[in-house]
């Protein structure tokens, strides 16, 4: 291949698999994460092929590559396809343990792995190459490569492995003995699949046009996500010296955020241009922060991203000691019960310029705000634009202006009539309704403590939706009443574990010695009105609507 020369070809399995392709995986690839309905999808469409189409080829998609500068062997790396890759070489080791023909299992064992040869001058060599970590290689080494090993009973103590790559393979190769298992004419399906099972590759030596060329078979159909693409158009840019270090940054990332990654990459593009998204969070880097000068690509995309996750892990994570236990419950509330997080880059805004300074009175105004308009049927559009205008502030003023930030009445002020009308009504089985229980908590609350990150939360009714017909609550509410009150705030609990069904038609004399017994872990602030509450009817319900929100209202 000519120096900076694009190549694309086909080539089956017995092909790819052969003297002609040694791969590795770079440190800057995903860990392997091809679950066991992968697997299972995997081989029945190849036995299916192979039952019905026998002689038509198999396609399985496209490999993008890389030549390395190794003159020796013919060598890449792999920028896409090391999923399919690293499947396809696992099941060709399971299926050399499966045959019984020396000379299948001898074929099959050369297309993994090439022994030593001295006679030669014939180095061992392992078809992939992971420079991943260690316990990656070390599970190829022994799991993977020797005859035999992949029936090896122990390896199922690898499926609860940390290592995700070591846990996924583990696993993977279970499920493919499993299902050869249960499977006919093993070596006739072999043939098949080392002489009908092609890809399509495309390779170059420039790593510049490698990741370009990654790049762009993704605007054409390949199923990579946004992060996949800027990782590919990071780390292309990132010089050989640094680029373990850069890509051990972007993996820690991926790791930490997980399906959540593309998420904070968009909490990174709000924080930096402060403005609504026009188009997808690719064409938002490339064109407004990379064409626009805002940041650089390659390191100085990878620094910031690191910067950033560290201001997330200090106030959205809570992991910073210096933060006020007020601050906290707050953050706490908001992660728990509301179903957006669009508020998050405008308190990460705030606290890279401004760090611990009126950090508490500006989480307060922020929430009041976000909340606000949430729950008054502001539009999408508008509650952004409206974060957004806290950050443009943020950005132009100092500490010696930051209280015309927080007075800031166009800022955070909201429309109190509307979201006093919303949530003076019926408020249960909306959104919000575990939010608002949760702030009054909060509000109620010396904050003298964290509070807990509650895993399952439930809301109880007091007054039941069905109480029986001869019950207390049927003599004490007429049918309209009960219609009136039951779904409002006034009627409703917070717990901190799964409904207790046994309890919801009791009489309250009886259901509150339940809670007060802690049969049902009651929120505190809950715990205490019911225990000072000698009975439940229409004129205790309308006393604590009327608390509440006004509570809520004016935020005190």
């Amino acid at each position: 291949m000519k120096n900076g020369l694009i190549e694309a070809n086909k080539g089956i399995l017995k092909k790819i698999f052969s003297e002609e392709f040694w791969f590795i995986v770079p440190q800057y690839q995903r860990p392997y994460v091809w679950q066991e309905e992968n697997i299972q999808e995997l081989i029945d469409d190849l036995y299916y092929a192979f039952e019905n189409k026998q002689n038509s080829e198999y396609f399985l998609g496209a490999l993008v590559l890389k030549r390395t500068k190794e003159e020796e062997f013919k060598e890449y790396e792999i920028l896409d396809g090391q999923q399919r890759l690293t499947t396809l070489c696992m099941m060709i080791a399971v299926l050399r343990d499966l045959m019984k023909k020396p000379q299948y299992k001898w074929t099959l064992s050369q297309m993994i792995y090439q022994e030593e040869n001295e006679l030669l001058r014939v180095p061992s060599r392992s078809r992939i190459k992971y420079n991943t970590r260690d316990k990656v290689k070390d599970f190829v080494k022994d799991y993977i490569i020797p005859s035999g090993s992949t029936r090896r009973k122990e390896i199922v103590k690898f499926h609860e492995s940390t290592n995700i790559s070591v846990a996924n393979m583990s696993k993977a190769i279970s499920v493919m003995h499993e299902v050869f298992a249960g499977k006919d004419n093993l070596e006739a399906f072999a043939v098949f699949l080392l002489n009908n099972v092609l890809f399509i590759y495309v390779s170059t030596d420039n790593t510049e046009d490698a990741f370009r060329l990654f790049t762009i078979l993704n605007d054409r159909g390949m199923p990579l996500s946004n992060s996949d693409i800027l990782k590919s158009i990071n780390i292309g840019e990132v010089g050989e010296e640094d680029l373990d270090e850069y890509c051990e940054s972007w993996e820690y990332l991926e790791e930490k955020y997980n399906k959540s990654f593309d998420r904070f990459l968009s909490f990174a593009r709000t924080i930096l241009l402060k403005n609504k998204p026009v188009s997808n969070l690719l064409d938002e880097y490339e064109k407004n922060i990379y064409k626009k000068g805002i940041l650089k690509k390659g390191k100085n995309t990878i620094d910031f991203l690191i910067e950033l996750d560290q201001v997330y892990d200090a106030i959205i994570d809570l992991n910073d000691k210096e933060l006020s236990n007020e601050y906290k419950n707050l953050v706490t509330i908001m992660k728990i019960g509301l179903h957006s997080d669009e508020w998050i880059p405008a308190l990460m805004s705030y606290f890279i310029k401004f760090k611990y300074y009126n950090l508490d009175e500006f989480i307060k105004r922020l929430e009041y705000k976000f909340v606000g308009d949430l729950m008054s049927n502001i539009s999408p559009s508008k509650r952004r634009e409206n974060l957004n205008n806290i950050i443009k502030t943020i950005e132009i003023i100092n500490e010696s202006t930051i209280d015309t930030l927080l007075d800031n009445k166009e800022l955070f002020d909201i429309d109190k009539n509307i979201f006093r009308n919303n949530i003076n009504g019926e408020v249960y089985g909306k959104k919000y309704t575990k939010y608002l229980l949760l702030k009054i908590e909060y509000l109620m609350s010396d904050n003298a403590v964290h509070l807990s990150d509650y895993k399952e939360i439930s809301i109880e009714h007091i007054l039941p939706q069905n109480p029986p017909k001869k019950s207390h609550w049927t003599k004490d509410f007429t049918e309209n009443q009960r219609k009136l009150w039951t779904n409002k705030l006034c009627n409703l609990v917070l717990i901190s574990n799964k409904k207790n069904v046994k309890l919801g038609n009791l009489d309250f004399k009886k259901k509150k010695e339940e809670y007060l017994k802690h049969r049902m872990d009651v929120f505190n602030n809950s715990k205490i009105l019911l225990d000072k509450s000698s009975k439940w009817d229409e004129a205790t319900l309308k006393s604590r609507q009327n608390t509440l929100v006004n509570m809520l209202v004016n935020n005190n």
